[in-house]
């Protein structure tokens, strides 16, 4: 793992998206864990249409940085990583961080996919009795035999580890109250490790303010 964080080396940086979790936290709470500075602009609905054309593929998240301006969430999520040390400089540890990651993010497409459907009700119901009963299960057995110790590489916390937390809280007991993670012990330490970070538990109390 990097031993510290990059910030010095580096100028402010602009987050830029919805007033969402989904595609965005993952980026704001790896900058926030590693005590990274920066302006965290939420962009109304009303006012998309009206600033879509200056964003790169049209689309948010985005993250300006020295007048450029960058897209593709998980690119940004680890670029913010790396700036706070959540990011082995392993190739081998980076490969497991990446494998978790992915796995994590199917996930969260999973959650996108059901929560922002327009299907018609009764496929709704299919796609999430699918997402509770078969995906999630297969790939949180998966995730929890990945977890090597307290968090994913053993003691030291990573990206993976805050993705983890992020689509746990932010997506999975959101949207599907019925699924459990009662098998998955290690998931669960991994959330709550994180959530009592105190860095992260000070970053939710602000949002639930805001």
């Amino acid at each position: 793992m990097s031993d510290m964080a990059l910030s010095h080396q580096h100028p402010k940086l602009k987050l830029i998206y919805f007033d969402l979790a989904v595609r965005g936290e993952l980026t704001r709470l790896a900058l926030t864990y590693g005590g990274i500075d920066f302006d965290d602009e939420r962009i109304p609905f009303s006012e998309w249409s009206g600033r879509k054309s200056s964003f790169p593929l049209g689309q948010l998240p985005a993250i300006e940085l020295d007048g450029e301006v960058y897209v593709q969430s998980m690119a940004m999520a680890r670029y913010a990583g790396r700036l706070s040390g959540l990011y082995p400089d392993d190739p081998l540890q980076a490969l497991k961080v990446d494998m978790v990651i992915e796995t994590v993010l199917e996930v969260l497409d999973t959650y996108v996919n059901t929560q922002f459907s327009t299907a018609e009700k009764d496929v709704q119901a299919k796609n999430t009795k699918q997402a509770v009963e078969v995906t999630f299960p297969r790939l949180f057995a998966f995730i929890e035999k990945s977890i090597g110790g307290k968090f994913v590489l053993g003691d030291g916390v990573c990206l993976a580890d805050i993705f983890i937390f992020d689509v746990v809280t932010n997506a999975v007991t959101v949207r599907f109250p019925e699924f459990t993670l009662v098998p998955y012990p290690n998931v669960q330490a991994v959330v709550e490790l994180i959530k009592a970070t105190p860095c992260v538990s000070a970053y939710l109390a602000s949002r639930c303010q805001d």
